[in-house]
């Protein structure tokens, strides 16, 4: 049952009431990040991989996922699954300013890089971000995989269990983060570094 704003609170406690209600679908929303700025790259890409798995789209994916309980119970927490690569003929066909636009989303309230892994200079680098509610329950995840040929940004939205997320790599789209080494090894890994 709705109760209109108008027959329960006066003017400005409407008002309040208004703004937090528009505003709790924004705070769910917020750990999708927007890659639209991305998609320009496209043009100069020799392979694109676009992929938008929300709602029934990803249970139906979901479903594809064979029988392996792990990675069927990640997925039933989740509400998107976003991913955005792009392959290259040539080196640097990216510039750092477009992965800074994504870097600069993941800088706001309660997003943390949990790993950075440094590979061949500056031309390999795979960072990975968790957004976390109050009490510490991973809302999003970003995984950022730059290589000289190519770029992979991967954004996953929902409720995540981290301890089971490696079972995902490989699925759906999402990278295989680091050969012979999974996400929670590698963000133990980061969090022993001083």
């Amino acid at each position: 049952m709705t109760i209109p704003l108008k027959t329960c609170a006066p003017g400005p406690l409407r008002a309040v009431l208004l703004a937090v209600a528009l505003a709790l679908p924004a705070a769910a929303q917020n750990a999708r990040i927007q890659l639209q700025s991305l998609e320009k790259l496209g043009a100069r890409a020799s392979e694109v991989v676009d992929i938008t798995l929300e709602g029934s789209a990803l249970r139906m994916a979901g479903k594809f996922l064979g029988n392996d309980p792990e990675t069927r119970q990640l997925v039933q927490g989740l509400k998107g699954i976003f991913v955005k690569s792009y392959e290259f003929d040539k080196p640097d066909a990216y510039a750092k300013a477009e992965v800074e636009a994504i870097r600069t989303q993941l800088q706001g309230p309660g997003w943390s890089r949990i790993v950075a892994v440094q590979e061949k200079g500056d031309k390999e680098r795979t960072e990975i971000y968790v957004q976390g509610d109050p009490a510490g329950n991973p809302l999003g995840l970003v995984v950022l995989a730059m290589e000289a040929k190519a770029l992979t940004v991967v954004n996953i939205v929902g409720s995540i269990d981290l301890e089971h997320l490696s079972a995902m790599e490989g699925k759906l789209g999402i990278p295989k983060i680091h050969k012979g080494k999974d996400l929670k090894t590698q963000g133990a890994a980061h969090e022993a570094k001083p």
